[in-house]
């Protein structure tokens, strides 16, 4: 192994803490969101949660015109399979040039393979039939809840983390955020304009494919590799009880103040 893969390998931020903490993690979504899928096919078949998804899909089909079928188009695709495949790869290889360590890359690719995986075990399960209107797609996957188009499209939040992580530039970070934002809302609106999902599906979707993001940011962020590259997570509480001591030291200069670490007192010698 040359000296550059052996310096590429010890950036790499998962280990046995943290691959538990992901799996535990995964796990935990999976249960939520098919508990969720299981009370809209369930006890809520048939409440004002399903009617008005109902009805928000047939007014969205009595709407439909030429001009709007082609950019609900366009707009579904921006979450398909080989879209999101391809960003994420192409996103993680040049930031691993970039940076030359694991953290960044992982950060993206491993939020939308938690996101993809538990979409795929709680749809296969849950099995909820989709929008009795016409569809304008064609789908391998028949059930409804959640959106996996929708998910996939909060997966690219991870994209934003990172920006956030290194630049400070408002005109970055708001560029970051806007498409972080309209992204997920322009598939949510596409997937439900071509009849392949109710409103709670998109929902639905969205706050998994946020949870997924969430998850893998606090458990990378919180490696010892992460915190040689971003420092230390910010912890409010350690740094009120440093504030305290460095006042405390300012209001009697002559008083010997203890350590910052041990808040002992230093022995005589």
């Amino acid at each position: 192994m040359d000296a550059a893969s052996e310096s590429l390998r010890e950036t790499w931020p998962i280990h046995r803490r943290e691959a538990s903490l992901l799996i535990v993690g995964y796990v935990v979504l999976v249960g939520l969101w098919i508990g969720a899928g299981e009370m809209i096919t369930g006890p809520l078949r048939d409440s004002a949660l399903t009617r008005t998804d109902q009805r928000i899909a047939e007014w969205m089909e009595a709407h439909r015109t030429g001009t709007w079928n082609t950019l609900s188009l366009v707009g579904s695709h921006l979450a398909e399979t080989l879209t999101k495949i391809a960003v994420t790869s192409v996103v993680a290889v040049v930031l691993l040039g970039l940076w030359k360590r694991w953290l960044e890359p992982l950060v993206i690719a491993v939020s939308l393979v938690i996101e993809a995986a538990a979409f795929i075990v709680v749809t296969d399960i849950v099995r909820r039939p989709r929008p009795s209107v016409s569809h304008l797609d064609h789908s391998p996957v028949g059930s409804s809840f959640p959106s996996g188009h929708v998910a996939a499209s909060m997966a690219y939040i991870a994209i934003a983390v990172v920006v956030f992580w290194h630049t400070r530039k408002l005109w970055v970070r708001t560029i970051s955020v806007i498409l972080s934002v309209t992204i997920p809302i322009a598939v949510a609106l596409s997937r439900m304009y071509r009849g392949m999902h109710f409103l709670s599906d998109v929902v639905g979707g969205a706050l998994l494919g946020g949870a997924a993001v969430l998850l893998t940011v606090i458990v990378l962020r919180h490696s010892p590799e992460a915190a040689a590259v971003l420092g230390a997570p910010d912890r409010p509480q350690e740094r009120e009880r440093q504030q305290r001591i460095q006042l405390a030291s300012n209001m009697h200069p002559a008083r010997i103040t203890p350590d910052p670490i041990t808040e002992r007192m230093p022995c005589p010698s």
